[in-house]
């Protein structure tokens, strides 16, 4: 079984969402402040045997695009946005399964449209006193606020194990401790990481829970015509609810172990399956002024693919610095795309593609490659920044046919040796540890690179003075794509150094262009550029701006017409 990923235009919004399986529709909706990711480790393998099932990241959580109402949203604008997703997604009648938040989203779905649900079944349905909500609103909900040693990356990683230590995460009392076990690090990972992809925006529908009127739709859905199995687990911090939920409703205790749970709402989700079966998920619509996010199936992996523009022509696709994502190159794909087809393609293992096996330069480039090959491009102009420049030159190098021309900025230029010096120390491992200091690992690392050259020698004479450009919300962005495969951090790097950039570069014999910004991570690998290449490589000045690196694309594009 593959759980896809996609994305789904609704209105004037940008909605993520899962799917797998086939049969009757079964929507799944997480919690906060995580996103559907959550569902793959237990419930997509249980319920997509016999159902399609659809896992949808909530507006301002996951992937999905925030609601703009100008207000606090409501329960009820969230369920009324999910009815807008499912029309998109052509999905007329459905079951629905939620978690805490998701929960009241599916209740309050059910009791607005009672002729499109089957069913609902929810895992921990909030039920808030008036004081518990009143203190939950104004303790709760902590700010994200970068500052500039990053330490507010530990703090959010103890933040989020602490809600499964203490109920409330904030009342460190013996009464307050948590029935459960502390979750293993990968699920710490997975939702340190999903809250700051989110940012403050996981705030909205987290409040949006701890206002709904709990009780009132209780009420109102038990007069209604849609079965509702108000269902809690022993160890999660809102089982309590069930002793002061209606008397008259559907109450069940579901097994502790997750598992174990899920296999007890499958036989109910047996008795009361959806009428129908959806259809193929349907294409993503672009939006005015924005990139379009898109997933290639690619070798039996996902790829996420970014693009702007829809001129005729030759494309340009955009190669992004590793560790890292095409999320960074998103400013110059928008310049670009006003005059030609402009694509980027996060490579795998790094921003929202899946993860690969092998990371070294030509397995990056042969993805690359059957991505081309997937959107229909026997021909692109390739550009790519630090590692990804290496990345291009490989794929030019295996297939010159397919390459029309190479765009390279900062590109690393090195002999053998001082590659072989720079692996041994540049990257540190960040695979995820029990207290969380991998995040910063990663934090000190990308931000010291901007002080000194290489990093890892704080000495005068390794000082870089340039403007450094080390305001903690640029920090912020960059180590929070990284942090999504802090696995890929140090193989990556391995693999950016372990290729022969220096001696591939010589071999190129495409029409080339090489820029060089000051601050740039690699700019003083540009003397032994110009040694190599015999000419001067484009200036582009201390810090360029997205138009002023296109326009100098552009020219050379123009020239290579």
């Amino acid at each position: 079984m593959m759980i896809t990923r996609h994305y789904a235009t609704v209105g004037n919004r940008r909605v993520h969402y899962r799917r797998a399986g086939q049969g009757p529709a079964i929507v799944l909706l997480h919690a906060s402040p995580v996103s559907s990711e959550v569902f793959e480790a237990v419930h997509f393998p249980v319920l997509a045997k016999e159902f399609t099932v659809i896992a949808i990241d909530t507006p301002g959580q996951g992937l999905s695009d925030k609601l703009d109402l100008g207000r606090q949203e409501k329960i009820e604008d969230l369920a009324d946005a999910l009815a807008e997703t499912l029309e998109v997604l052509g999905v007329d009648h459905c079951a629905l399964y939620g978690r805490h938040t998701g929960a009241s989203i599916a209740v309050e779905y059910a009791r607005r449209f009672p002729a499109r649900a089957a069913l609902v079944i929810t895992d921990g349905f909030p039920l808030f006193p008036p004081e518990v909500r009143d203190d939950y609103l104004k303790n709760y909900l902590a700010d994200i606020v970068p500052d500039w040693a990053g330490s507010h990356l530990l703090w959010w990683w103890f933040r989020y194990r602490e809600q499964h230590v203490f109920w409330p995460w904030h009342k460190h009392k013996g009464a307050n401790r948590a029935d459960q076990d502390v979750p293993d690090l990968a699920f710490l990972q997975r939702g340190t990481r999903e809250i700051l992809v989110a940012g403050n925006t996981y705030k909205s529908p987290y409040a949006a829970a701890f206002l709904h009127e709990g009780p009132a739709a209780v009420d109102a859905i038990l007069k209604g015509p849609v079965p509702v199995c108000f269902g809690g687990r022993p160890g999660d911090s809102v089982f309590s609810a069930l002793e002061r939920m209606d008397k008259k409703s559907w109450i069940k205790e579901f097994a502790r172990d997750k598992r174990d749970a899920a296999m007890q709402e499958l036989e109910i989700f047996r008795q009361h399956p959806a009428k129908g079966e959806p259809p193929p998920p349907p294409d993503t619509v672009d939006l005015p002024g924005r990139v379009t996010i898109r997933y290639a199936a690619v070798g039996g992996r996902q790829v996420a693919v970014r693009s702007f523009g829809d001129h005729a022509g030759t494309p340009v696709v955009l190669l992004h610095r590793f560790p890292g994502s095409g999320k960074f190159l998103e400013p110059l794909l928008l310049e670009l795309g006003k005059s030609r087809r402009a694509i980027a393609i996060d490579l795998p293992g790094h921003g929202d593609s899946d993860r690969l096996g092998d990371h070294s330069v030509t397995a990056y480039a042969a993805v690359v490659a059957a991505t081309l090959d997937h959107l229909g491009l026997p021909s692109a102009h390739i550009y790519g920044h630090n590692a990804g420049a290496s990345v291009a030159i490989a794929l030019a190098l295996d297939r010159p046919r397919a390459v029309a021309s190479l765009m390279l900025e900062g590109p690393m230029v090195m002999t053998a040796t001082d590659r072989a010096r720079f692996a041994a120390q540049w990257a540190l491992p960040a695979d995820p540890v029990w207290d969380g200091h991998h995040l910063t690992t990663i934090w000190h690392q990308t931000r010291d690179k901007r002080l000194y050259y290489p990093w890892y020698e704080k000495t005068l004479a390794a000082s870089r003075f340039i403007e450094p450009e080390v305001e903690p919300e640029r920090i912020h962005d960059q180590v929070v794509e990284m942090i999504k495969h802090p696995w890929s951090f140090k193989p990556a790097w391995d693999a950016a150094f372990a290729y022969p950039t220096r001696e591939g570069l010589s071999e190129v014999r495409v029409p080339t262009w090489i820029g060089v910004a000051d601050a740039d991570d690699f700019a003083p690998c540009r003397e032994a550029t110009e040694r190599l290449l015999g000419q001067d490589v484009t200036a582009l000045g201390p810090t360029p701006s997205p138009a002023a690196t296109a326009q100098a694309i552009n020219a050379f594009l123009k020239a290579q017409a």
